[in-house]
C-alpha cells in the first residue's frame, strides 16, 4: 500500500500531500485524479461480521453496523471494489444517500 511522503501546510484550510504508491496502485486509479479518497488501515474501527448462508454456505454478506444504517436505501444496486494486501482483503462499497 502506498503511503504519504511529506505533508505540506498551503494557509489554514488546505495542505498538500506528497503520495508514493506503486506503479500497480497507481494503475488502479485508471487515470483519475479527482474525487480521491485516501484513509488508513489503522482506521478501520467499527466492528462488524462476514455471515454465510445457503447451500454449502456458497452466500456471503457483510453485515452493515448499526451506526451505518440510517440513510441507506434497502434495494439500491451497490458499487464495489477489493483491495488486496499480502494479509487480508479491503472491500470499499459505495452505497447511495436518500
Amino acid at each position: 500500500m502506498g503511503k504519504i511522503s511529506t505533508i505540506k501546510t498551503i494557509n489554514e484550510e488546505k495542505v498538500t500531500v506528497t503520495l508514493e504508491l506503486t506503479q500497480k496502485e497507481l494503475l488502479w486509479l485508471k487515470g483519475n485524479i479527482e474525487n480521491v479518497h485516501i484513509f488508513a488501515e489503522k482506521n478501520l474501527e467499527c466492528p462488524s461480521r462476514l455471515v454465510q448462508r445457503g447451500k454449502r454456505e456458497s452466500t456471503k454478506y457483510f453485515l452493515l453496523p448499526r451506526e451505518f444504517r440510517e440513510g441507506i436505501q434497502p434495494s439500491t444496486k451497490v458499487r464495489c471494489n477489493k483491495i488486496d494486501t499480502n494479509t487480508k482483503s479491503i472491500f470499499i462499497f459505495e452505497i447511495p444517500k436518500y
